[in-house]
């Protein structure tokens, strides 16, 4: 399991990083110098991969694969919630500071790129962690 997510974290943290820098490019997220985003979706990346890898730890009976395969699926689509509520307006973009509005422009931008970054890190997670879980 350690193996698949030391493969699963890297390849979540390097597409989610070329992603986020061409968002950046054509401004549909800030620029990576402008603000910590960057930073934090690296971190959010690790989070992710770290809590599938535990979770999936717990998966060792017959059958267990297919389980895996539908929560995992489930929480993916639970997962869309937050940047579809970020992009909507519903959300504060800082949760530190809700009465911040620097970034107000990007909300749209926000709520696009977070939701391929859970594809991304989900398919990252299902290519490494999901196939070292017994069938």
């Amino acid at each position: 399991m350690r193996s698949a997510f030391i493969k699963s974290l890297a390849t979540a943290v390097a597409i989610n990083a070329a992603l986020w820098t061409a968002a950046s490019l054509i401004g549909l997220v800030p620029g990576l110098g402008e603000s910590t985003f960057f930073g934090g979706v690296l971190f959010a990346s690790f989070g992710a991969t770290a809590a599938a890898a535990i979770v999936a730890s717990r998966f060792t009976a017959a059958g267990a694969r297919k389980r895996w395969a539908g929560i995992s699926l489930a929480i993916l689509l639970l997962s869309f919630i937050s940047p579809l509520a970020l992009g909507a307006g519903n959300l504060p973009i800082s949760p530190f500071n809700p009465a911040d509005t620097t970034y107000n422009e990007f909300r749209g931008g926000f709520g696009i790129a977070y939701s391929i970054l859970h594809v991304t890190t989900y398919l990252a997670v299902q290519r490494f962690i999901g196939r070292v879980i017994p069938n």
